[in-house]
């Protein structure tokens, strides 16, 4: 039994160092959009590609409004204690992960879809911005991994 609860707790103390690591990547993800969301809306006043420069901001911006509603929701996560930890808990942020992944997935197809008649410099914050939405949803499925790896250690 003691050694089991040792098995459990150094398997807890790491994912949340693994988790801390992985959070900081999406925050590094996200900055990275919000700065290229600055960078496409000064193309806006001499754009020709007006309709899909603000809707590229928007994907922007709403992106990172989900990824900091994730962000304050596992601080709030990391303060429950191990003991108390539920099911609901972990499936909460499972499913706002899934759905930020789901939001992204619908930006990328969407932007792969305009390949014709656009300015060279709105294409470029376009491809930017898709590498950007596809490293995102990288980084999602190691958090989503992490978050079923927790849920494994705890057997919830």
């Amino acid at each position: 039994m003691k050694r089991t609860s040792l098995v459990v707790l150094t398997l807890v103390l790491g994912l949340s160092v693994n988790a801390h690591a992985q959070a900081t990547g999406l925050m590094e993800v996200r900055n990275k959009v919000l700065t290229e969301s600055r960078e496409i809306k000064a193309l806006l006043p001499a754009t020709k590609d007006v309709i899909l420069v603000s809707s590229m901001v928007d994907s922007c911006i709403l992106t990172a409004s989900q990824l900091d509603a994730y962000f304050s929701q596992l601080g709030i996560f990391n303060t429950i204690k191990k003991d108390d930890i539920t099911p609901a808990a972990v499936n909460f942020l499972e499913q706002w992960l899934t759905g930020i992944k789901n939001t992204n997935d619908l930006n990328i197809k969407s932007l792969n879809a305009v390949t014709q008649g656009i300015q060279a410099k709105t294409k470029l914050h376009l491809e930017r911005l898709t590498g950007y939405f596809t490293d995102l949803n990288t980084q999602i499925e190691q958090e989503l991994a992490q978050l079923a790896a927790l849920k494994k250690a705890l057997g919830i």
